[in-house]
């Protein structure tokens, strides 16, 4: 049964390990948290310092003519413990390629765009764990053809957004935190003007690989000129105790977390008249949930730091 416990384990931290970069509200009611806004609302921006001057007011001015191509890639290093037993676990780096599109922008500033993914590689380690490199053999495959589109305001603040997981499959999950970037390309800026040293703070509520959170991430800008901005970030996650959804779960299998949380840190240079970002991001996180399979109920715990990039293609 342990065998089994850590069989199944293996494939729960590919479906739960998340990273806690923005992502679309999801549209369930609960879980909620004080402070911040209820699961479906945009998210609250609040300016915290103004910056040195001169300040300008930071405001996407992207060209109906805009056509780009970005890479990503993410890799996470876990350590999972079942009944006393630790197993580390690295998951191979999955990098991805998308074509980005402007097909509209309105008078008001708002900008649509499409995105549609050519292709993903996962590049395992020497010590990545060989099930993990099994599960991840179709990936390639079953990326080509995902696509979305989104539309945001001059402020970067997400309007709509749609994605099309093609023939993903049993990928989806998988593929789901660096495809989120369909409609979270941008940043959301603040509404007054800012310079050099310039803090604000965003809070969202979030849905993620089967899991509700609370993100607040606190901005600050550490270059500006006439069309880009430099900002590093610290990213504080709440994921309040709740029970697992996930399709990539075995039939009967049941998931309760327990506790979570995550910290992390990042740079962006962000230029103004695109959508695409050179950002990098990494994030610690500790979980805690207990996991019931054929009528046996087992604690678990995972500890895990993933790492995320974003840059436009050579």
């Amino acid at each position: 049964m342990k065998r089994r416990f850590f069989a199944l384990t293996i494939l729960v931290a590919v479906c739960l390990a998340a990273t806690p970069h923005a992502q679309t509200p999801a549209a369930a009611q609960t879980p909620t948290l004080a402070g911040y806004p209820a699961i479906g609302s945009p998210a609250v921006i609040k300016l915290i310092d103004a910056g040195a001057e001169p300040r300008k007011a930071l405001r996407y001015n992207i060209p109906a003519t805009f056509k780009g191509r970005m890479d990503m890639s993410m890799g996470i290093a876990a350590n999972i413990n079942v009944a006393g037993m630790s197993m580390p676990m690295n998951l191979p780096t999955v990098k991805m390629t998308a074509d980005v599109a402007v097909t509209g922008v309105a008078p008001n500033g708002d900008v649509s765009f499409s995105t549609i993914f050519s292709g993903a590689t996962a590049e395992a380690s020497a010590d990545a764990n060989p099930m993990i490199a099994s599960a991840l053999e179709g990936l390639q495959n079953a990326v080509k053809g995902i696509k979305g589109t989104a539309t945001i305001s001059s402020r970067g603040v997400v309007k709509a957004a749609k994605v099309d997981m093609g023939n993903a499959g049993q990928a989806q999950q998988m593929t789901n935190d660096l495809t989120s970037q369909i409609e979270n390309l941008a940043t959301p800026l603040p509404e007054e003007a800012v310079g050099v040293g310039a803090k604000w703070e965003i809070r969202q509520a979030l849905k993620t690989a089967g899991q509700v959170q609370f993100q607040k991430i606190t901005m600050e800008v550490t270059a500006l000129d006439a069309t880009s901005v430099t900002i590093k970030s610290i990213v504080e996650v709440t994921v309040p105790a709740q029970a697992m959804t996930n399709a990539a779960l075995p039939a009967g299998t049941e998931v309760q977390l327990d506790a979570s949380k995550g910290t992390g840190t990042g740079t962006s240079t962000i230029r103004l008249d695109s959508l695409i970002p050179t950002a990098e991001q990494t994030i610690n996180s500790t979980m805690s949930m207990t996991m019931n399979m054929g009528g046996q109920s087992q604690p678990m715990s995972m500890e895990n730091t993933i790492k995320i990039t974003i840059a436009p293609a050579k």
